[in-house]
């Protein structure tokens, strides 16, 4: 996401692209990228508990995430950071992309926000054949939790899938999966495996 720098710049260059049921997916080109950066803005009825225990389960992201095949996870280096694996599903004929994802929690209790950030590690692990390793993935989430026991999300990230797209063809439906992951998000994290969960980094 470059997303540092999104979090700190006006919202003046954010093109909106969908706003429906409460999700606003937004998107701007960037400086020396042929490739749109991506923002959704919503809230959710959830803790903040929720979101980290549903995103610490990693072999769940296949039934959220859009067109995630599968997803596992390679290494746990504590409560507040991994790493994992993922398969997305790309369109005939185009090539599955595959990635290494390293994640990250870090709370400050005093503003009640929890920033996640996700970085691709390209080589933690080799290229497997018929998939295409995806160049860039950078992505980070702001979230604040709400006196209502709701959590208000700022997401951003930015993508270069890798292979031969065309960046016209990946600009025009960058919208599409994270309005449709945040949906599904919505639903899933009401789930029993998510509810009543503590972390410590949270107390």
């Amino acid at each position: 996401m470059l997303t540092i720098n999104a979090f700190g710049q006006g919202r003046d260059d954010w093109h909106l692209e969908k706003d429906k049921n409460g999700i606003r997916v937004y998107s701007r080109h960037l400086d020396g990228s042929r490739l749109k950066e991506i923002r959704v803005d919503c809230e959710m009825a959830a803790s903040l508990s929720q979101l980290v225990a549903f995103l610490s389960d990693v072999d769940q992201y296949s039934k959220v995430v859009y067109k995630n095949k599968s997803a596992r996870l390679l290494r746990q280096v504590s409560e507040t950071e991994f790493y994992y694996y993922s398969e997305s599903e790309m369109p005939w004929p185009a090539t599955n992309r595959d990635l290494v994802i390293h994640l990250r929690f870090a709370y400050d209790p005093a503003s009640k926000v929890l920033q996640i950030n996700t970085s691709s590690v390209p080589d933690m692990v080799p290229p497997k054949d018929g998939l295409v390793r995806v160049a860039f993935w950078q992505a980070a989430w702001q979230v604040r939790s709400t006196a209502d026991n709701k959590m208000h999300i700022n997401y951003t990230f930015q993508v270069d899938p890798g292979g031969t797209l065309p960046a016209w063809l990946v600009n025009a439906t960058a919208a599409i999966g994270p309005y449709q992951s945040f949906l599904n998000l919505r639903e899933k994290i009401q789930l029993p495996r998510y509810q009543k969960r503590s972390f410590h980094f949270l107390e």
